[in-house]
């Protein structure tokens, strides 16, 4: 796990947004000073009402007049020469900046990378900050641990109590799917990753911010249960329940054994409730049919993982499922985060050309 987690995992990562970027990307060419204004995608630096002022002030002192005295001549030949070095600086800045927009508007993906990473990082360093808060307190996790035996009890009266006998008959009939299994928990980062720069490329704009939206409102649901109730995962409990650590079987690596790892998360499922949201937009909402047709044998697959693995019980999974209904329906609360958005984006939007296109 340290290898893909290390290596791979990262190396995936950027491989597919440097795709999404590229492939999303705007044909447009940097404006010279020389073009024409209506083909530029951001203002010429002598356009610019101080760099024009500057320049009317410059040709004013130009006029010849009747020289007062040698100490006065020089006195202006230093101050025009000041304002040339301010001129000069200033230039400079607005030059990078309208790289910077050009930059910006060719390639309006990358717009989505900084959403997903600032998304990504707050719910991981949520979950990180939990897991110190709760460390010095083993009620908390005594809690948890009569919650996971609350939810095998109701399973068991319900007869879906599939979690142990599931995994029993993998381990002794189709051992060699366990590795399988452990790689496709573990490319849950990525997949997500694949289905923004897909959802991003095929689907009209609207309905794409609606669906980045649902999944970090589904984020922000999951962390307020666990954080509210908190419990085991299966593999957690003591032996005699039969639950084999898949996942964590082999040799510890620092992203399976640190302080700053949440171990009492199983409820809800994010696994499984983010596998079936994105089969379901897929469903829906692709282009492709055979998107639309392979889309469920993701949540199936991550279903029998994580069920195989000890990591969910069977009503974690139903939990899941539940969130992403509810961020769907929730995620317009988070508009009122686009005044953080122009307040980041405006100073580059507003050196755009309209006809060139801004972000949405």
């Amino acid at each position: 796990m340290g290898l893909f987690k290390n290596v791979i995992e990262p190396a995936a990562i950027v491989l597919v947004f440097t795709a999404g970027t590229i492939l999303n990307r705007r044909r447009t060419k940097l404006p010279s000073s020389s073009s024409s204004s209506s083909h530029h995608t951001v203002r010429d630096v002598e356009t610019l009402p101080e760099y024009t002022s500057s320049v009317e002030k410059k040709k004013t002192d130009s006029i010849p007049l009747s020289a007062s005295s040698s100490s006065a001549s020089s006195s202006s030949l230093t101050e025009s020469a000041a304002q040339r070095r301010k001129k000069r600086q200033r230039g400079s800045k607005l030059l990078a900046f309208r790289v910077l927009s050009w930059i910006c508007a060719t390639f309006p993906f990358l717009k989505e990378i900084w959403y997903w990473l600032l998304t990504y990082w707050i719910y991981q360093l949520s979950r990180a900050f939990s897991a110190r808060i709760i460390a010095p307190h083993p009620q908390i996790y005594l809690l948890a641990k009569h919650h996971a035996l609350q939810l095998l009890a109701i399973e068991q009266t319900l007869h879906i109590d599939i979690e142990q006998p599931l995994q029993s008959y993998i381990l002794t009939h189709f051992p060699k799917l366990m590795p399988i299994l452990r790689h496709i928990y573990q490319s849950h980062i990525i997949v997500g990753v694949v289905f923004i720069v897909y959802t991003y490329t095929v689907l009209p704009a609207p309905l794409f911010r609606r669906i980045r939206r649902t999944i970090a409102m589904d984020n922000l649901i999951a962390f307020v249960v666990i954080s509210l109730w908190r419990c085991y995962p299966p593999r957690m409990l003591p032996p005699e329940f039969g639950f084999v650590d898949i996942l964590h079987a082999s040799k510890q690596t620092v992203w399976t054994d640190n302080r700053f790892r949440l171990t009492i998360a199983a409820m809800p499922s994010l696994h499984f409730g983010t596998s079936l949201f994105f089969a379901v937009c897929l469903a829906r909402f692709s282009p492709h049919v055979l998107v639309r047709v392979l889309a469920p044998l993701w949540p199936l697959a991550m279903f029998v993982t994580v069920v195989a693995t000890a990591n969910h019980f069977v009503l974690d999974l139903v939990a899941g499922a539940v969130v992403p209904l509810l961020g769907w329906r929730w995620n317009r609360a988070l508009l009122v985060l686009e005044r953080v958005q122009e307040w980041v984006f405006a100073p580059l939007v507003e050196r755009m050309d309209p006809k060139v296109g801004v972000w949405e």
